[in-house]
């Protein structure tokens, strides 16, 4: 795990000493780091410091393979479940307080906005299914090229702006109003600086800043 200033600058680190291994995905809350390690059945708790706090877990009787993971305005936390295909939901105190969407064909990713909930979907069907944050279905839009639809591999999404921005790892990131409409797409592939090499995440800061993962090429790139 490492810990960047808002100029790319290393501040602090920790990893295996601290049981870090193979780290999937994080989010930030109240000062405390939730992160996902592959194999391990919950979402483990961190302060600043690099010492394990915590550990978030549903119900004893509910397999659980955590994937990725975020988190709403309210601190409410929603994630991956790659044991069933659905997105678990535990509420500002970390307590487990159901799931959203069942029987999925598959689910790579979860993005949250005020009142909705979008799961990615790549294969099966439909890539983006929208429910609202009772777990009502909603609709969906989008699909991967050969069912209809303009995406390539898409990973996860996230809100920024009040739109819906889907992280592609083969077609870059596309971008879409909440009604489904894509408004535009960007990400020329490949390993400069500048491009995007297999892209796996987004995320936004307060201001006007864009901050994509690229895997291929092991940095971060960020726009305006």
């Amino acid at each position: 795990m490492f810990i960047f200033d808002l100029k790319g600058h290393p501040v602090f680190k920790f990893g295996r000493t601290q049981g870090v291994s193979t780290p999937v995905d994080m989010v930030v809350k109240d000062g405390r780091i939730y992160l996902v390690q592959e194999g391990k059945p919950y979402v483990e708790i961190f302060n600043y410091r690099g010492e394990s706090i915590g550990r978030v877990i549903p119900p004893e009787d509910m397999p659980f393979a955590p994937g990725r993971i975020t988190i709403d305005e309210d601190n409410n936390i929603y994630v991956v479940n790659k044991s069933k295909n659905t997105c678990l939901v535990f509420d500002k105190n970390d307590t487990f307080i159901g799931s959203i969407g069942e029987g999925l064909p598959s689910l790579t990713g979860v993005a949250v906005s005020k009142d909705r909930v979008y799961l990615i979907t790549p294969f099966g069907g439909r890539t983006v299914r929208v429910y609202d944050k009772k777990g009502n279905f909603i609709m969906a839009f989008e699909a991967i090229e050969g069912e209809g639809g303009t995406l390539g591999l898409p990973t996860n999404a996230a809100i920024g702006g009040g739109l819906l921005w889907v992280v592609d790892s083969l077609k870059g990131v596309s971008v879409y109003k909440d009604d489904g409409i894509k408004l535009f797409q960007f990400g020329e592939s490949g390993p400069e600086n500048w491009q995007l090499f297999f892209p796996m995440d987004i995320d936004f800061d307060t201001g006007s800043m864009v901050y994509i993962v690229n895997r291929g090429s092991k940095n971060i790139s960020v726009f305006t």
